[in-house]
Order: structure tokens, then sequence, then C-alpha cells
């Protein structure tokens, strides 16, 4: 199991990835399962979401990606299953959710802000708690993600670049009337970006404790 060293005065402190992972995962799965317990959602729903979410934060978190044998069975479950144990009132609603959820990350995946395995996670939940839902915990997700994100490049000193290099961006789809996108520097914290399925989960708990966020 591989480690990193952190120095804080001395001596140096060892921080195991995988036992952080799984820290960060247990404690959003908590705060998921607190959060939906306080808003009366129905068990099968919970139980569903905050299992999937703790494997997907865990995955996410220790390497950098959620995986398709997670995604893909979780995507058809929930197909087969939510309208008689989702949220879903049936078929229709469910692949109406898995639809939003991919339509909702395709711009932010296209533009190499997250991988292929969090837009399949949002397929899952969508399927499984429907359109509604999904939207709130998707914009609370990005709110989150966005946030944890800038606060970083601000303590990574990144957040000067990150301005320049998105209103370089707009200057130039102005000036060419279309969408050039450049990419983050390589090494950059822009470029290796954050777990977005600890976002999500934290994004779900939000829609579950208070609502959307409008």
């Amino acid at each position: 199991m591989s480690t990193c060293a952190i120095s804080v005065g001395s001596p140096k402190v060892e921080v195991r990835p995988a036992l952080v992972a799984w820290s960060v995962a247990l404690g959003l799965g908590v705060l998921l399962t607190g959060a939906g317990l306080i808003g009366s959602t129905p068990l099968p729903i919970l139980g569903w979401a905050a299992a999937f979410l703790f494997v997907a934060v865990a995955s996410d978190m220790q390497f950098h990606r959620v995986p398709n044998l997670l995604t893909l069975p979780a995507l058809l479950l929930a197909l087969a299953l939510s309208p008689w144990l989702g949220a879903t009132s049936g078929p229709l609603e469910a692949a109406l959710g898995a639809g939003l959820g991919f339509g909702l990350l395709l711009l932010p995946y296209a533009l190499g802000g997250m991988g292929a395995g969090d837009v399949k996670a949002l397929m899952a939940l969508g399927a499984w708690l429907g359109p509604e839902t999904t939207l709130g915990a998707a914009v609370w997700a990005l709110i989150a993600a966005g946030s944890f994100g800038c606060c970083l490049l601000t303590l990574r000193g990144e957040l000067a670049d990150f301005a320049r290099r998105w209103g370089r961006v707009l200057a130039t789809g102005l000036t060419l009337r279309r969408f050039v996108y450049e990419p983050p520097a390589p090494g950059s914290n822009a470029a290796g970006g954050i777990p977005f399925a600890a976002a999500l989960a934290l994004g779900l708990a939000l829609q579950w404790f208070g609502g959307p966020p409008w």
C-alpha cells in the first residue's frame, strides 16, 4: 500500500491514501444517511444511494476513477428496479433521470473537468432517484466541486492562472465566434481535478436535507 509523507515540523507524518479515501467515504456516507433520515427518505432509496456512493467515493478518492464495474451494473439495476423500489414512478421517469444525469455532465466531461465514470455515476443515481432529485443534487454537487476547486487553487497559488486561462478562452471565443478550449498545464491542480463522486455525495445530502439550491 502506497503512502505519502507530510512534513508537519518534525517528525514526518505518513498518510495512507487508502485510509484517507475510505475515511472520507465513511464520513460522507454517514452525512448522506443522516440527511436522508431527516428528510424521511424511504429506506430502500436511501440504502441503495448511500451504498453506491460510499463505494464510488472511496474509489474516486483512492484511484481517481469510478469504475465501470460499479457504474454500469448500478445503472442497469436502477433502470430495472427503480419503478418498484426507487423514487421513480415508472420506467419512463427512470430513463428521464438517467438521461438528465448524462446531459448535465456532458459539457464538463467534454472539457476534461471530470471522467466518464462521474457521468455514469450520475446517470445511475438519476435512474434511481428520478429527474427532480437528480437535478437538485447535481447542481449542489457542481457548486460544491467549484467551491472546493477554487479554494484548492487559491491555496496552491494557481487561481490567477486559472482566471487568465479562462479569460483567454472567452476572448478567443468572442473573436472567432466559436468555442476554443485551452486545457490546463500538465501537472497543475486544475489538470488533476477533484473527486467529483465526493461532491456528488455531498450534493445529494444537501438535496435531501434542504431541497434544491433555488
